[in-house]
Order: structure tokens, then sequence, then C-alpha cells
């Protein structure tokens, strides 16, 4: 199952929260977690929406 946009922001906050605490362990879990579960497709068109949209500006 892949997380929603929401989901994976959420997941993106647990991560940074964990490496600013300077938990590098919980961070690693976290991040494989997320890449496992992630719309990876999704955050790639994201990206790219967003980087043409940077662009036109």
């Amino acid at each position: 199952m892949r997380a929603s946009s929401a989901e994976q922001a959420a997941a993106i906050v647990e991560i940074v929260a964990a490496v600013h605490d300077v938990d590098y362990w919980r961070a690693g879990v976290l991040m494989e977690k997320f890449v496992r579960d992630a719309d990876l497709a999704g955050l790639a068109a994201l990206r790219e929406a967003r980087n043409e949209d940077a662009a036109a500006m």
C-alpha cells in the first residue's frame, strides 16, 4: 500500500525530527519505512512540477 501525500509529509517531519535529535538509528528505521511505503513516482512527479513552476517564475 502506498502512503498518501499527507502521510508522506508526516513521515518526512518524523525523519527530520529524529536527525535533529541525533537519533540516527530511529532516523534510519523511519527512512527504510518511508522508502518502502512511499509513492516514489508520485514524489518525483511533484518535484518535477515544482521545478517547472519555479523555472516559469
